[in-house]
């Protein structure tokens, strides 16, 4: 889904602030685009690289990236959204230098990753934005990235909605195309699991090999495709949990890079971050208001939402324990307290998070 500079989300101040935003960059731009970049980062991307606005943000995070290093440092996207991210104990093997994806999309990794990239019943965009850009969460997600050797930044955050389905019912049982970070809470609540990349939760439901799948709004596609499918969107309660993407680069990669150039990637990153998260949020608001005009959004009943959310909370204490996840999953709960809402609070329910 592209995005229309003109839609009524963005006002003509917004826009013109925005131009003279990128005027500025142009002899930057020209200067940079007559450059032999001095090196390279081959990047995989977890979305398709067009057509949506995740991908218009690895596309302009590179940009960004090739004007903050005057052109010495270029990154190469290549779109890997129709496969598996590695696994972190191959990742040193695989052919890229790095992914911009969520922390919550890569198989076998520690639990707790999945704090930090979204959790259907955990922070909210607000919430996740906060914890991602401050300490102690910035300080333990860089900790379990450097772990398995990588080098993390935070590049915005989008609200991932809740969950496309069947026939426009929501279904209690059957099979749930997910990312392996939410595999354990959809199993806790009674769905069998497939891990499947976001972009193609589409494909499984139109195939019949799930009944729900996970797909953030940014990455459902236009509501006449939703409809032509037969295909409903459920929301819980009207709660909206948040997903973080990031960048992540190999160690080895970064210790090459001159530190000029490594300080110009996280310059880039904060700087994407801070556009991406905005119009995301314009984005997410206008598919969201033209699904409920279209008939398409399905409320998961009250009681589904409570068993649910009760799930995510087993799913959560399962990762806690003596050690770095212990301290991991403390530190989110107490986030969670002092900024957090439930989605069962949406709905009148009683029942906290924890």
């Amino acid at each position: 889904m592209s995005q229309d500079i003109r839609s009524p989300g963005i006002g003509r101040r917004a826009f013109l602030r925005f131009g003279g935003g990128l005027a500025c960059f142009g002899p930057v731009v020209s200067y940079a685009s007559q450059l032999e970049p001095q090196r390279r980062l081959r990047v995989g991307t977890a979305w398709p690289l067009h057509g949506n606005l995740l991908g218009l943000s690895s596309r302009r995070l590179a940009q960004r990236i090739r004007w903050r290093t005057g052109g010495a440092l270029s990154v190469e996207l290549t779109d890997t959204s129709a496969m598996a991210l590695p696994s972190l104990d191959d990742i040193h093997t695989a052919p890229l230098d790095g992914w911009h994806a969520s922390a919550h999309m890569w198989p076998d990794a520690p639990p707790v990753w999945s704090l930090f990239g979204m959790q259907m019943f955990g922070m909210t965009a607000r919430e996740l934005r906060v914890w991602r850009n401050t300490s102690p969460g910035m300080n333990l997600r860089d900790e379990l990235a450097r772990k398995a050797g990588l080098a993390s930044w935070f590049t915005g955050d989008i609200g991932a909605g809740g969950v496309l389905v069947c026939d426009g019912v929501w279904s209690s049982s059957g099979k749930m195309a997910c990312a392996p970070g939410s595999a354990p809470m959809w199993e806790n609540v009674g769905f069998d699991v497939a891990t499947t990349e976001p972009d193609l939760g589409f494909h499984a439901l139109t195939s019949g090999r799930a009944v729900a799948a996970e797909v953030p709004p940014l990455l459902a596609g236009p509501v006449r495709r939703l409809a032509n499918a037969g295909l409903g969107y459920a929301r819980f309660g009207g709660f909206t949990p948040g997903l973080a993407t990031e960048l992540l680069i190999k160690a080895e990669a970064m210790a090459d890079l001159p530190a000029a150039q490594a300080a110009a990637v996280a310059e880039a990153c904060a700087e994407e971050a801070g556009v991406f998260t905005l119009e995301a949020a314009q984005e997410e608001a206008l598919w969201t208001d033209a699904l409920a005009q279209a008939g398409l959004l399905v409320d998961v009943p009250a009681e589904a939402v409570r068993e649910a959310e009760k799930a995510a909370g087993d799913a959560l204490s399962d990762m806690a324990g003596d050690g770095p996840s212990g301290i991991v999953v403390d530190a989110y709960r107490k986030m969670r307290r002092d900024h957090g809402v439930t989605a069962a609070s949406h709905i009148g329910s009683k029942f906290v998070f924890s």
